[in-house]
């Protein structure tokens, strides 16, 4: 009898604790993170070029958002900052990093409506000496950067470590590649290759060309570096192009490569056509070299076969496996009946965006109002950047405004922003960190 009293008493008390646990109040849902605006944190830099031939000038004015239907007037603002510094920049965070006109240091600068040009830290050259806008760099941390670019005879790619610190430039460490020569008639290297830090197991992979050899097919090269050591420890070559779209300037201006989201590096490169009328009739295709390899993949290649797509002139990885691509191409834009022909290439309105899906090597061109976006001109020039969720495609046409769109990644849409005043030249445009201590006016 107690026994059968035990059990039924434990039987009750796990009864009681399920009806309490059962009638309390559920457990709130977490609250959502709250969306981060990147316009918050950032803002525009748009470069213009004023005036023409031996009296030009670079202006830039900051702009809160480019997204906005207005037009930006440079007149009375803006920074003139011709005599001291180039567009051809490394811009990192809130900054700007350069070899400056004066040619023999490097500096670390800033550009506010408010404050003009602002030389925040300058360093003298060290043992290695480099020529304004005629080199390449990386980042290896957010305080650490190397600029690259080869020698004054061009027989080897020099490097300068540098360590950002604040009001300060330091040069960490100094050297030379010397890169393995792979033809004996090789005797000089491109001006500036292209450099891009792999975080995944800390190397640099380094994109070039050479000259004088007299190899079966032209080559264009990646070497693999450690970035501690700037120990070479593998290359290898491609020879789906003559060189790669950027060779003497590397990515100072324009964006020349992009890596995808797992880490994958694509080159686009560029090769004259077969029987073309002149050096300037060119074709492009782009190989890669895979995340985690210091080899590039030899069953993958894009444009493979197409001389039709012109010359790629910048690449911008935008997301979700596609890239923005800003190509020439004077039978697209309508200024020519031949690629082969020499008329329509070089300084004209022959230049258009087109998105690159990566797994299916297919192409389509961003429109608005169902109309393709007007065509521009200006091969030396960088029009387009991303943030967020938005992609601004800035045109710089013949007869249209110089307008900017913005193509919102998740919805497909296209919608126009702001408008660049006429009398002006766009040249670049970039996005910029916010800094609390120089607030944009």
């Amino acid at each position: 009898m107690k026994k059968l009293t035990f059990i039924t008493l434990f039987l009750l008390s796990i009864a009681s604790t399920f009806f309490v646990v059962s009638c309390r109040e559920p457990e709130p849902e977490p609250e959502p993170e709250p969306e981060v605006n990147p316009l918050d944190n950032h803002y525009f830099d748009i470069w213009v070029r004023v005036g023409s031939g031996g009296s030009q000038a670079d202006v830039v004015r900051n702009v809160a958002d480019v997204a906005q239907p207005a037009t930006i007037s440079f007149e009375n603002q803006g920074t003139d900052v011709t005599e001291y510094m180039d567009e051809e920049s490394i811009i990192h965070g809130k900054y700007y990093y350069q070899i400056p006109v004066s040619g023999d240091r490097y500096s670390k600068l800033q550009i506010t409506d408010k404050d003009g040009l602002v030389k925040v830290a300058e360093r003298p050259f060290g043992t290695n000496t480099y020529k304004t806008y005629r080199y390449t760099a990386a980042w290896i941390s957010d305080k650490e950067f190397v600029i690259m670019a080869c020698n004054g005879d061009r027989s080897d790619v020099i490097w300068t470590k540098l360590r950002d610190e604040g009001n300060a430039l330091t040069i960490v460490s100094e050297g030379a590649l010397n890169l393995p020569k792979w033809s004996p008639e090789v005797n000089k290297y491109n001006t500036a290759g292209i450099a891009r830090y792999r975080k995944a197991d800390n190397k640099i992979q380094y994109v070039y060309c050479e000259y004088g050899g007299n190899d079966e097919a032209p080559r264009v090269y990646v070497a693999t570096i450690n970035a501690l050591s700037m120990q070479v420890e593998d290359v290898d070559y491609s020879t789906a192009g003559a060189e790669m779209a950027g060779t003497a300037y590397g990515e100072l201006l324009q964006d020349k490569v992009f890596v995808d989201d797992d880490g994958t590096l694509y080159v686009p490169v560029v090769a004259t056509l077969p029987d073309a009328e002149s050096y300037t009739c060119r074709y492009s295709r782009i190989f890669r070299v895979p995340a985690g390899s210091t080899k590039i993949d030899k069953n993958w290649l894009g444009f493979d076969g197409d001389f039709n797509i012109g010359k790629i002139v910048t690449s911008t990885y935008i997301g979700n496996g596609k890239a923005l691509l800003y190509i020439q191409n004077p039978v697209h834009t309508g200024l020519s009946d031949d690629l082969h022909k020499k008329a329509g290439w070089g300084s004209a309105y022959n230049c258009y965006y087109t998105i690159f899906d990566i797994a299916s090597l297919t192409t389509s061109e961003p429109k608005y109002n169902g109309k393709e976006l007007p065509f521009s001109k200006g091969t030396f020039a960088q029009l387009s950047c991303v943030l967020g969720d938005n992609v601004y495609l800035g045109v710089n046409p013949e007869n249209d405004p110089m307008d900017i769109f913005v193509y919102n990644k998740k919805s497909g849409s296209i919608t126009k922003g702001a408008t660049v005043a006429a009398g002006y030249t766009f040249v670049r445009l970039a996005v910029m960190e916010k800094d609390a201590n120089a607030p944009l006016q």
